[in-house]
């Protein structure tokens, strides 16, 4: 019953994460969307050569985007300012929920204003850039938000947390100074997110891939939202441009809902710290391989009820890898943790391992198909009284690029024994989102 009842209570704090899952700005091969990936996507509106992998409908735009596209152009080139505007959507519908749970679907709306300022040493490797993210996040209509359609609703080990909740403000989610120092060395400091460069994969953007967070935001690690924090991407080897090491420290206490920009968090000493080490294997051909060490550590936290949700210090690893075969993507990791609620409150989980498949631009449509496997054990007591146990499940999408600037993604997910739920054995959950970036 205690379990039960604190289950209940933490859908408010849950409503206030929400990630961005994106990858290095200079590194061409990332499939998952940057706030760069988002104005090179919204800069192209040329259709692909025939023979490449191509959308549904490659000729079909936005009416006057053609024209938008050459004003933005010379604005661009005017000013060294670029800019986008994305949105995209998610729903989900369950067959069975936790006991009490008000909801059986979620449908979360996720708007995007995205702006790069190339304001020293344009086009050079000295160049320093400042990037703004305005977010506006929250639930469509009578629905969960998709960022508590886990725990608080199903009862179960993992979620959606990118798809959360911003209290129906237009936040500023990324501001941030990027200064590149050379080719192999580039720094950020401002307010950002640890996920915007740590813990890579190709299938992690919640907007359009993977759907469950072992595959997306991934929060056995203890990850803090937006907050102050300073990065950095370095590859020590001119012979191994792939080889990389990544370093972030991250506030924990960073809130966009209930605070907004506010750095006077970071006075209370309470930090993510995260390392990783990884390398890229390409070919000619534009496959690639992937693999990566990720070593982290969290402190505990002052904010989202720090007193009555979990709130431990820990840390751990993972292992994370890819390994393509033309069009075929194998994929797999592991992740140990001992830190309990983290900077989003959610963290539960002491173990996760996940293995999947993707097939990339089936039809030549372009795109993916995916399946992933996932298995979660809970940290021991974690909800004292809740009947918790080890969860397994899969999760299965099929991203469609439809036109230039949109993306529709069916996808399936099944959960089996259910942590937090052991009155259920099987939960399924179809879901549909779509994308556009304009």
């Amino acid at each position: 019953m205690a379990g039960a009842l604190f289950l209940s209570g933490i859908g408010s704090a849950w409503a206030q994460v929400g990630p961005l899952p994106e990858t290095n700005p200079e590194d061409e091969i990332v499939m998952t969307d940057t706030p760069e990936a988002d104005l090179e996507k919204a800069y192209d509106v040329a259709p692909p050569p025939p023979a490449a992998p191509h959308p549904v409908f490659p000729a079909l735009n936005f009416p006057g985007r053609e024209s938008f596209q050459a004003w933005r152009d010379a604005f661009a080139d005017r000013t060294g300012v670029r800019f986008s505007f994305n949105y995209q959507q998610l729903y989900q519908q369950a067959n069975n929920t936790r006991p009490g749970s008000v909801y059986d679907s979620a449908n979360g709306g996720w708007l995007g204003i995205e702006a790069i300022w190339s304001a020293l040493n344009r086009g050079t490797d000295r160049e320093g850039r400042l990037v703004l993210r305005l977010g506006w996040r929250g639930p469509i209509g009578n629905n969960a938000v998709p960022a508590s359609f886990g725990a608080v609703n199903l009862g179960s080990a993992w979620s959606n947390f990118e798809f959360t909740n911003w209290d129906d403000g237009l936040k500023v989610e990324d501001l941030f100074w990027e200064q590149q120092l050379g080719p192999n060395f580039n720094f950020r400091v401002g307010n950002m997110i640890a996920t915007s460069v740590y813990n890579y994969s190709r299938f992690k953007d919640a907007r359009t891939s993977f759907t469950a967070s072992p595959f997306a935001f991934h929060e056995v690690i203890p990850l803090p939202t937006f907050g102050f924090g300073a990065s950095f991407r370095w590859t020590p080897s001119a012979r191994d441009p792939d080889l990389y090491v990544v370093g972030t420290i991250n506030d924990m206490n960073g809130d966009p809902a209930s605070q907004g920009l506010n750095w006077s968090t970071v006075r209370e000493g309470q930090f993510f710290y995260g390392v990783e080490i990884g390398k890229r294997w390409r070919r000619p051909d534009g496959t690639f391989d992937h693999l990566h060490l990720d070593l982290f550590y969290a402190d505990d936290r002052s904010t989202r009820n720090p007193t009555t949700s979990p709130n431990a210090p820990g840390g751990g690893f993972r292992v994370y890898g890819e390994k393509q075969f033309g069009r075929v993507v194998a994929l797999g990791g592991y992740t140990y943790n001992t830190a309990e609620g983290g900077g989003i409150s959610a963290t539960f989980q002491q173990q996760v391992a996940t293995a999947g498949i993707a097939y990339l631009n089936p039809f030549d449509i372009q795109g993916e198909a995916s399946f992933g496997l996932m298995w979660a054990q809970p940290i021991e007591d974690i909800f004292p009284g809740s009947g918790q146990r080890d969860q397994f499940g899969f999760d299965t999408y099929w991203r469609m690029q439809v036109t230039p600037g949109l993306t529709i993604t069916p996808g399936l997910q099944v959960v089996y024994n259910p942590s937090f739920n052991p009155g259920e054995d099987v939960i399924v959950i179809p879901s549909i989102k779509f994308r556009t970036v304009f």
